[in-house]
């Protein structure tokens, strides 16, 4: 027993050369960890400001998009109207109010100070400019002090959006470039003016905008009172038509079919109008609207000069009728015509790719006295060209109307109106449907 008491004990510690090896290896592997480390938090920071930037970068960029589509109005002048206060980079406006040449929507992208950095702020007016935003939202935390405001597109359309508003329908491209300078994160934002693509292509999908109206009269009113709407023209913006052109979008009300087409106007200048546009009974009054005639039409379907003895000359290009898809639809026929009276002195005259047929008021009255011309005679010299691509209607009298000129053509893609006034004139623009 005496002889095998330490035959089971084992030696504890290290030796000297484990301790050596211990005390070179460590230091390396510490040392290693602890230059990872380092590196890891010395990248936190530029990380964490690229996250935040290319998140700057998707907020800005889905809110951009959306309003330069959106806009019919747009400067990079920081001293017009604008939504809200500080330094304006960009200005957009569109949806005019009723029977108004105020737009009710206002968006300003400004540059803010806060602190020492710079933030790109999206302020919304929903009621006309103010320096009280419906809201405020920072889109961009870190913009230089000296950014610059986004580029339009044609070069003509960049220079005079630095002093004032220019129409959105003339604008073929907004390109806006943000460097944030902290990371010194670069990204580019560039969009399209729905006003600015054509009519086509405005209706090639579903989700082309209605802009206003095409409505009917009473029924029982007119022989078509029913299957023919008149496009309100509450929205006709002056300086749009004259500046470019404007892009109408009609939704026929209660069908799934919208016109689409792109008006352009020189000369003298035309506004929105009810009907009847004059009455002066027994001088001379429009025929359409009184008298029982397509009466009862909503809004202001008559375009109507609003000064007196000049010439008004509108262009309609780009005309289409699509469904709720966005597909053309097809046997539609446009009908236009006189909406005031032709008096002594005046005309109006209508000129298509299509030809031109008269619609007649009655079966009795095809034009009344509309042009001198004396029921039911509608072929006087004072009403020409019907059945061929360009009609006129002139007179060398004035008188009570006994009726008017409307005019319709299969399909046509484009038309031209125009108004001769010794007083005032007015035209009107509508849908026949199959």
């Amino acid at each position: 027993m005496h002889e095998n008491r330490f035959e089971d004990q084992r030696e504890d510690g290290f030796t000297l050369i484990e301790l050596l090896i211990i005390c070179v290896v460590l230091p390396i592997v510490v040392g290693a960890i602890a230059a990872g480390l380092l590196s890891v938090f010395s990248l936190q920071s530029s990380v964490a400001s690229r996250i935040g930037d290319s998140g700057d970068a998707q907020i800005v960029s889905a809110n951009f998009v959306q309003d330069v589509q959106s806009a019919q109005q747009m400067t990079t002048s920081s001293s017009t109207t604008q939504c809200g206060t500080g330094n304006q980079l960009l200005g957009l406006e569109w949806s005019l109010g009723p029977q108004s040449s105020t737009y009710q929507t206002v968006v300003s992208y400004v540059e803010i100070r806060t602190g020492s950095t710079y933030s790109l702020v999206r302020q919304y007016c929903a009621s006309g400019a103010s320096l009280t935003p419906t809201t405020s939202t920072t889109v961009s935390y870190d913009i230089p002090n000296t950014q610059p405001s986004p580029r339009l597109t044609p070069n003509l359309d960049n220079t005079a959006a630095r002093s004032s508003w220019v129409a959105a329908q003339s604008v073929t491209g907004v390109n806006f470039v943000l460097t944030e300078p902290e990371s010194n994160y670069t990204y580019t934002l560039d969009a399209v003016p729905d006003a600015s693509l054509p009519a086509g292509e405005l209706g090639s999908t579903s989700t082309t905008k209605p802009t206003t109206s095409c409505g009917f009269a009473t029924a029982g009113t007119g022989t078509y009172a029913s299957t023919l709407c008149f496009v309100d023209f509450t929205s006709y913006n002056q300086t749009m038509v004259t500046s470019g052109g404007e892009n109408f979008a009609a939704a026929v009300t209660g069908t799934p079919f919208t016109m689409t087409f792109t008006m352009t106007e020189t000369g003298g200048a035309l506004a929105g109008a009810s009907f009847p546009t004059y009455t002066n009974v027994p001088t001379s009054e429009a025929f359409l609207g009184n008298n029982g005639f397509y009466t009862g039409v909503p809004n202001l379907p008559a375009l109507y000069q609003t000064t007196t003895a000049t010439t008004s000359v509108v262009t309609i290009s780009n005309i289409q009728v699509l469904d709720s898809q966005g597909n053309p639809a097809t046997d539609w026929e446009l009908v236009t015509g006189d909406a005031e009276s032709t008096d002594s002195g005046e005309s109006i005259a209508w000129t298509s790719d299509q030809d031109l047929n008269l619609i007649p008021n009655s079966p009795t009255s095809p034009v009344g006295n509309a042009c001198n011309s004396v029921p039911p005679t509608t072929n006087s010299t004072y009403l020409t060209g019907l059945g061929t691509q360009a009609v006129k209607c002139s007179a060398t009298l004035s008188s009570d109307k006994t009726g008017t000129v409307m005019l319709d053509a299969l399909t046509p893609k484009t038309l031209t109106v125009t108004l001769v006034g010794a007083g005032l004139q007015a035209m009107f623009l509508g849908l026949l449907l199959p």
